[in-house]
């Protein structure tokens, strides 16, 4: 478990500075690296290691929880949008390159799949107790 809340963690480092990046961009006069609020986006990333830190305490439950919304919300809002920019063409403009909108879904489709294995194994640790000692 503990290598999952690493790349979780990584996952949330990576974002942040993605969207540091493109926040670094804009002051210089350029454009964002992504369609998204890249304010927002640290945002949510400052979010995402939080929900990950709860991972020990309540048994896991705030964790559990927490991940299961990021997931819905990351699911339907960010990484949706940057699947339709690549997949589809649409709004792919907003992004500074194409490369740009590969990062950002990939980032984000990263963080999504260490989400939910994170979500699994501490369910199955729930059920099977001895599985996480031994």
């Amino acid at each position: 478990m503990n290598i999952v809340v690493g790349l979780q963690f990584a996952y949330a480092l990576i974002g942040a500075l993605y969207n540091c990046l493109s926040i670094a961009r804009m002051k210089t006069g350029r454009a964002p690296l992504s369609a998204t609020n890249p304010f927002k986006g640290v945002a949510i990333m400052a979010a995402v290691a939080g929900v990950t830190l709860t991972q020990p305490y309540l048994n896991g439950a705030a964790y559990v929880l927490g991940w299961l919304f990021l997931m819905v919300f990351l699911g339907r809002g960010p990484v949706a949008t940057h699947f339709r920019a690549i997949r589809h063409g649409r709004n792919l403009h907003l992004y500074a390159s194409r490369t740009a909108a590969y990062a950002a879904f990939l980032i984000n489709a990263f963080g999504l799949a260490f989400g939910g294995i994170g979500v699994v194994l501490t369910i199955v640790y729930w059920l099977f107790p001895q599985l996480r000692y031994g």
